[in-house]
């Protein structure tokens, strides 16, 4: 039997190493071309495929949807900060329940929460609160502005199960979009309101500054129609009365600014004179005409 003979080869070269490899690509260069080649068309592609997209987007009359995008997320996020809080004023929950059967009402209400922080509008007409007592809001007299349950943010009223009115206040004054409902739910009336006036009314001042009202005339849908009022530079109410369509109609009513005598009373208005629908004074200084 042979034995097998190794021979080792002793060379002192070095062995030569191929620097093309890099650059050809692993499988030197005949299918790595190929390849790089196949990336190229993709990336085009993609490319292409992108500008087609924003184009089809634009053409479709949709624009920097990227954006908007944005946007809509940053209001939807803004619509959901804190529900204890409307126009930057502290806002608690409060629920009225009254009457019984098919009558049975309920008031989502929504409060100042530190009403000893806040001030009331001197030129509202009505001032809303809720009133524990009667479980409902009410716009009578107030005696205590600093503890009474003043008004402020959503509110909604509904009867038997079906929402009836819903609107905002904003410090116990009708703000932005009241609207009322009927039994099936259908749209009875729709009115704007801007702290207490209705929206679009004319608004004159006695001072520069537009802080001391002079006179609201009433815009309702493009009409004079509505509620008139006018002031001293006090603050207290002059003249009241109700226009339709730019003519006097009802009573109108004119009032002391200091009451009788001197006497003044800062809740309620002292009559002075008071006409019927013809312009007729049928009251003036405590005394009725027929």
């Amino acid at each position: 039997m042979r034995s097998a003979r190794c021979i080792a080869i002793i060379s002192n070269k070095k062995p030569v190493i191929d620097t093309t490899v890099k650059s050809k690509g692993i499988l030197g260069g005949r299918l790595s071309t190929g390849l790089e080649n196949s990336a190229d068309k993709i990336k085009q592609e993609s490319a292409d495929w992108k500008k087609e997209s924003r184009a089809f987007i634009e053409e479709m009359g949709i624009k920097d949807i990227g954006v908007k995008a944005s946007i809509a997320s940053r209001k939807i996020k803004k619509k959901l900060v804190a529900k204890d809080e409307y126009v930057n004023i502290k806002t608690d929950r409060r629920l009225g329940q009254y009457g019984s059967g098919n009558r049975s009402t309920v008031e989502e209400i929504n409060v100042v929460k530190f009403v000893e922080d806040e001030s009331l509008s001197t030129y509202a007409q009505e001032i809303w609160w809720f009133d524990p007592n009667q479980s409902r809001i009410v716009n009578s007299s107030i005696k205590d502005n600093k503890t009474a349950q003043i008004c402020h943010g959503p509110f909604k009223k509904i009867v038997n199960n079906v929402i009836v009115e819903q609107g905002f206040f904003h410090m116990g004054t009708k703000d932005g979009r009241w609207e009322t409902f009927g039994p099936e739910n259908e749209l009875e009336s729709k009115v704007y309101y801007e702290r207490g006036f209705l929206a679009g009314s004319s608004i004159t001042y006695h001072d520069d500054a537009k802080k001391k009202i002079k006179q609201v005339v009433p815009n309702f849908y493009g009409k004079t129609r509505g509620n008139y009022l006018s002031f001293y530079p006090s603050g207290n109410l002059k003249e009241d009365g109700k226009l339709d369509d730019s003519v006097r109609i009802g009573r109108w009513r004119e009032y002391y600014e200091f009451g009788t005598g001197g006497r003044f009373d800062a809740s309620e208005p002292i009559l002075m004179v008071e006409r019927d629908s013809q312009g007729k004074i049928i009251y003036q200084n405590n005394q009725k005409f027929d």
